[in-house]
């Protein structure tokens, strides 16, 4: 992971996005502060895969959970 302050990043946008797209990421921060991070695509679609398979196995054992009740 690098941080950038914001002023270079904006000079050099188009760099960063292809170092992004190899799968380095970059946060962006303005006076020191971490404002926001560049990420591959890829990377989002993966955590946001992720988190809704947790939803639907938590979905899933509270519909086997209730047919369980109903059946006892």
């Amino acid at each position: 992971m690098v941080e950038i302050e914001i002023e270079e990043a904006s000079k050099n946008l188009a760099q960063l996005i292809t170092r992004a797209e190899s799968g380095e990421e970059i946060v962006i921060a303005q006076a020191g502060k971490p404002i926001a991070r560049l990420v591959p695509i890829a990377e989002i679609e993966q955590e946001v895969l992720k988190e809704e398979k947790e939803v639907d196995n938590l979905l899933m054992e509270e519909m086997l959970s209730a047919y369980d009740e109903e059946l006892h």
